[in-house]
């Protein structure tokens, strides 16, 4: 998991391989030693968010997000990667920073769905387990 951590260093690939359906991958380095792969492929599977061991993590998106992830990476500083499922609700993104200043959402809050309150849950959960 990981919850709006910062982006160290990535790197892009486009490639074509009898081996996936991925045309294109990028990989993040995270701050906290997590790496990070994102694969585009022209359908998403089914199971497009996993954690397959420690500190790896990987994220299936359509083909036609290639073009958004890679741009927020070239042309944003800083930029963070938030990679989750809480208790069914999945998260995989790439974003600026967010503004966690609200809290936890209420009728004047964040949008129950947003990834700001799916942040704040996470930190919760997590400060809870600790």
């Amino acid at each position: 998991m990981a919850i709006m951590e910062l982006v160290t260093s990535y790197n892009v690939r486009v490639s074509q391989s009898n081996l996936t359906a991925a045309t294109r991958e990028v990989q993040l380095r995270l701050e906290f030693g997590s790496t990070v792969s994102i694969f585009f492929a022209p359908v998403r599977p089914s199971v497009w968010l996993s954690f397959p061991a420690p500190k790896v993590i990987e994220i299936w998106m359509t083909q036609d997000q290639f073009v958004d992830v890679h741009r927020i990476l070239q042309t944003e500083d800083p930029v963070y990667c938030t990679a989750l499922d809480l208790f069914g609700l999945q998260v995989g993104s790439v974003h600026t920073e967010l503004d966690l200043s609200l809290g936890e959402p209420t009728g004047e809050g964040y949008r129950d769905a947003s990834l700001e309150a799916l942040v704040v849950r996470a930190r919760q959960a997590a400060g809870s387990e600790g």
